[in-house]
């Protein structure tokens, strides 16, 4: 993580460190002031210079509670720079009057205390301009200081403490970095969980409308065409009611099986919702619609071929729905005698073709019939199961020559997405 991050808040690791400080600043201080009082440093230690170690160490105190106060704060760079010379200016106070050899081992406090506010590179110069300032005062006061054993020793004691609090700030940044990088993979984990969350909301959304939109296209082809099968027969018996009553008769008759078929057809898709295992057999519904179509006057051939094992049943349903389709516009607007619905189940796929040697279209009004709310035929709803298990609807027709209704689907719409 790069150094130059700016102005980071003070670290929370650095608490204990600070209250070693107050600790540093009383004891320090004290021995100075009792050491001084008691060698009066030559005769050049007075009453008012201890009055001034006393502010200076009071002022220290407040540095230091201020800063404490402030950890959790973000702190200016402005008064960080304010702070850090009060405090080097105090200690160079303090160590002005030592002459004891005690005051300089303050000095390693403001490289570290730097260290978080102005980042390594101030801290380590720092630690650099105390060494040598403290090596100058030593040599000034005396040219072979190092014969002296107490400064010998307080020197050691500067340099040990020194490095430990430089070794020290690293270490603390280097957890407190940790931990700030923990908690923000805390973070985006917990703001992934919300957006896993709203995803999952979101399918499950898209799951019930795609549901509704198939329950919407079930009750379309199914009851869509026995109604509408009843609607023809019911029409036929109010044409024929006086002019012929057999056939009126009989027009009631397939009126009510047909409403039958409907209500079967309804018993078997709550089955089907009910039970996941339910078995659809395709040729088994499709020769089921063929007969409840059997009125005497449009003759369907239903012609199965090969296996449906192996088909998945968004597939056969798919099928299912375009041959009912298809069939209740025959019955609507094609006026054909014959219809030949072929079944083919290869390998890969599988093929409807569906013929009726009724009126027949002109194809280039294909589009318009699709477009159109009132005389789509269906085509559009077929079109759009076919193409929710990635098959092809293809329609061949021409004046007073029939229509062929094609359909292609493949055995496993997932490869093919794949």
């Amino acid at each position: 993580m790069n150094h130059s991050l700016p102005d980071l808040p003070l670290l929370d690791e650095e608490r204990p460190f600070r209250l070693v400080f107050t600790v540093m600043y009383v004891g320090i201080i004290s021995a100075v002031i009792y050491f001084n009082l008691v060698s009066q440093c030559g005769d050049r230690f007075l009453l008012g210079n201890t009055w001034t170690l006393i502010i200076a160490l009071l002022l220290l105190l407040g540095i230091e509670r201020y800063e404490h106060r402030q950890l959790d704060l973000h702190v200016p760079r402005q008064t960080a720079v304010i702070l850090l010379l009060a405090r080097m200016l105090l200690i160079e106070a303090v160590v002005a009057l030592d002459c004891s050899y005690f005051g300089p081992l303050l000095y390693p406090i403001v490289p570290f205390s730097a260290y978080f506010s102005f980042r390594p590179a101030v801290s380590n110069a720092l630690t650099v301009l105390y060494f040598f300032v403290h090596l100058g005062r030593l040599w000034l006061h005396n040219p072979v200081w190092y014969t002296n054993q107490v400064a010998l020793t307080v020197f050691l004691v500067f340099i040990l403490l020194l490095v430990f609090m430089q070794m020290m700030a690293r270490v603390i940044d280097h957890d407190e970095r940790r931990r700030r990088h923990t908690e923000q993979l805390l973070a985006d984990l917990e703001a992934s969980h919300v957006k896993l969350q709203a995803y999952a909301a979101q399918v499950a959304e898209l799951a019930a409308m795609e549901e509704r939109n198939r329950l919407a296209r079930d009750i379309h082809d199914s009851l869509g065409h026995y109604l509408t099968a009843v609607n023809i027969q019911l029409e036929k018996a109010q044409a024929f009611w006086e002019r012929d009553a057999v056939e009126a008769q009989q027009a009631m008759v397939e009126a009510r099986q047909s409403a039958r078929a409907a209500l079967q057809d309804v018993r078997r898709s709550v089955a089907a919702l009910r039970d996941a295992d339910y078995r659809f057999s395709l040729p088994e519904a499709l020769a089921e619609l063929v007969r409840g179509m059997g009125n005497g006057r449009l003759h369907v051939n239903l012609q199965v071929r090969g296996d449906e094992s192996g088909y998945s049943r968004s597939v056969l349903m798919a099928l299912y729905r375009a041959a009912q389709e298809g069939l209740t516009n025959v019955q609507k607007h094609a006026q054909a005698d014959h219809v030949t619905l072929h079944l083919d189940f290869g390998p890969q796929a599988a093929t409807l073709t569906l013929y009726d040697d009724g009126q027949g279209f002109d194809p280039a009004m294909l589009e318009t019939l699709s477009a159109s709310p009132d005389h789509s035929f269906g085509l559009q709803g077929i079109r759009e199961r076919v193409e929710l298990v990635r098959g092809q609807m293809s329609v061949t027709s021409a004046p007073e020559d029939g229509t062929e209704l094609r359909i292609t689907v493949p055995k496993n719409p997932m490869e093919i997405g794949s």
